[in-house]
């Protein structure tokens, strides 16, 4: 039997770790767990030190306010720790916060392990540097990571991405030919600032791919899945889209997997799309000032702003970012992709499912069990 100390700070979080306890508890049902732990978590047998919800805080002005709790916070789960001493730590994600914790477990000969590691390939690569003096072992959800972290002399394993676990490998070749209705999703973000600055234009464009559509026959559905409750009136705010069809959801995967083509900003999401084999446009506009920024300090590592492309390689999933983001320019590749009707299109996005999922014998709470010695 083994003591975890588990700690995630996002629902997100919440999800990976009542996966792995549940994982770990197949192995051995009377290992204990505690931590910081959200209903998932709690469900699965967690004992809360503290709610995710107290960590969940988004926005710089938000992190500013909320600090002198969260730094309380952290204070009273390094002296938990430190007073249990679990048989390790386990933070998931939230890196910021873990790994402060995990540096000063470290110290006192406290296992430390780390899931999901944090995207230094991509930007701010100096932070790997710091990898070491935190963590015993990372668990890494994209298999090139691992061989990155080796030479920075971090000890680490490919898991899987949990996502290519949920989604199923079997795709539906879709085609504007062959669909009656086509169904278009959009997705401009789910902070405010992005869809200040995404969803006017891609609505836009919405209006030039139906009137196009049109002209051959063709009816269409535009999709917004979105936690804002307020979408359906800023849209409503532009007379000019009271003739669009569109749809509001509340459940994104629901939304992706039913749809015929994928407008969607940079993120998370279009690895969901790659997964569920969907035609797919990336989009991303921010401050001209960040991004000037950005460029200026050379913070990012990437050819390409979606995961998708940045993990085969080159450019499946037609990028348009900053100023390359028009509505025409949109508009017509969704048009050229809804018009493709080739059995073998989606044949890199297979791969990629394939090589995203769970190694054989190689789920986190295996790699977690060996490294303790305890398999």
């Amino acid at each position: 039997m083994a003591h975890f100390v588990v700690v995630a700070g996002e629902p997100s979080g919440d999800v990976l770790g009542a996966r792995l306890i549940s994982d770990l508890k197949k192995a051995n049902p009377n290992h204990q767990f505690s931590g910081i732990a959200g209903p998932r978590m709690i469900a699965e047998g967690c004992e809360p030190w503290f709610d995710i919800s107290d960590l969940s805080v988004m926005g710089l002005i938000e992190v500013i306010k909320h600090l002198p709790r969260i730094l309380r916070i952290r204070k009273a789960v390094i002296e938990k720790v430190k007073l249990l001493e679990p048989d390790a730590y386990i933070g998931i994600d939230y890196p910021e916060f873990n790994l402060s914790i995990e540096r000063a477990l470290k110290k006192r000969q406290i296992k430390t392990i780390h899931m999901v590691c944090p995207s230094f390939w991509a930007w701010r690569e100096a932070r790997a540097n710091k990898f070491k003096s935190a963590v015993d072992l990372m668990l890494c959800l994209f298999p090139f990571e691992p061989k990155l972290l080796k030479e920075k002399n971090v000890e680490a394993a490919f898991i899987g991405h949990p996502l290519a676990d949920e989604i199923g490998i079997d795709h539906c070749n879709l085609s504007l030919s062959n669909n009656e209705v086509l169904n278009i999703a959009l997705l401009p973000g789910s902070r405010r600032k992005e869809i200040e600055y995404h969803l006017e234009i891609m609505l836009d464009a919405a209006l030039i791919i139906q009137e196009r559509l049109s002209s051959i026959s063709k009816d269409c559905i535009f999709s917004i899945p979105t936690r804002f409750k307020e979408m359906e009136h800023w849209i409503n705010s532009y007379a000019k889209y009271e003739n669009l069809n569109i749809n509001i959801y509340e459940d994104t995967s629901k939304c992706l997997s039913t749809s015929d083509l994928i407008i969607t900003k940079s993120g998370t999401s279009t690895l969901e799309s790659a997964l569920h084999k969907k035609k797919t446009i990336v989009i991303y506009k921010m401050s001209p000032v960040s991004f000037f920024l950005l460029k200026r300090l050379n913070l990012i590592n990437v050819s390409y702003a979606s995961l998708p492309n940045i993990l085969l390689g080159y450019e499946f999933f037609k990028e348009f970012i900053q100023n390359d983001f028009k509505a025409e320019d949109i508009s017509h590749e969704a048009i050229k992709l809804l018009k493709i009707d080739s059995d073998d299109y989606f044949d890199p996005l297979i791969q990629l499912h394939k090589d995203l999922q769970t190694p054989k014998e190689e789920s986190a709470a295996f790699v977690i069990t060996r490294f303790l010695g305890m398999s």
